[in-house]
């Protein structure tokens, strides 16, 4: 009986295995232009000269407004599986002339607007002040897509997000985005950065008839 007894009260016997379960967050980071990728204004005549080339209708000083033209937008997608900002800037402090090496035209010369067209949209307030329901893309230069600004040299941060828990990180159809470029249309007046306010043909000394050139260096990075 004390044998039988033991036996009932004995513990069943067990057996564990495991299997390993990891999770690669591989990071996705990628900026892509589709269009534009080199932008190049050609002053023909002294209505240029006046008014100026843009990429959308805007107003001039003559009776006949500046329309819109296709040749000067820039359309780019950005990817990202976190945060992320968009750094941007001229590598040059002037436009710099090929023939005449010396030769140089001030970069506020050329402005540009900015749009998204993705999924993510700007804050609707100018530099963030007050909250738009679901918006997660933040753009000082541009106060928030609203305004023209001129071209900088490298680096201003031009895109980023606005620090709430609506984060810019998604794919390009949802960091879809346009710059419509424009020069010497004096634009942005009541801007952070205006462009420079004088007219091509009324800046003194008038500029030497050569093709200016300069980069714009774009860089994209997680936060």
């Amino acid at each position: 009986m004390l044998v039988c007894g033991l036996t009932a009260f004995s513990q069943a016997v067990k057996d564990r295995n495991f299997i390993p379960v990891a999770i690669n967050l591989n990071q996705v980071l990628r900026m892509t232009i589709t269009n534009g990728g080199n932008i190049e204004f050609v002053f023909n005549t002294i209505e240029d000269y006046k008014n100026g080339i843009s990429s959308d209708a805007v107003a001039s000083v003559s009776a006949n407004p500046i329309t819109s033209n296709s040749m000067y937008k820039t359309d780019f997608s950005v990817s990202s599986s976190t945060r992320w900002a968009l750094t941007y800037g001229t590598e040059e402090i002037s436009f710099l002339g090929t023939d005449h090496p010396n030769a140089a035209l001030a970069i506020n010369n050329v402005g540009f607007k900015i749009l998204s067209t993705g999924n993510n949209i700007f804050e609707g307030a100018a530099l963030g002040i007050g909250i738009t329901a679901g918006a997660s893309l933040f753009s000082i230069p541009t106060a928030n897509a609203s305004k023209v600004t001129a071209l900088q040299t490298y680096p201003v941060v031009l895109i980023t997000d606005n620090q709430t828990i609506n984060a810019n990180a998604g794919d390009a159809a949802d960091n879809l985005f346009t710059i419509d470029w424009r020069c010497g249309t004096a634009e942005g007046k009541t801007s952070i950065t205006p462009m420079n306010q004088v007219k091509l043909i009324d800046q003194k000394p008038s500029p030497v008839a050569d093709r200016y050139v300069v980069n714009v260096m774009f860089e994209l990075a997680s936060l």
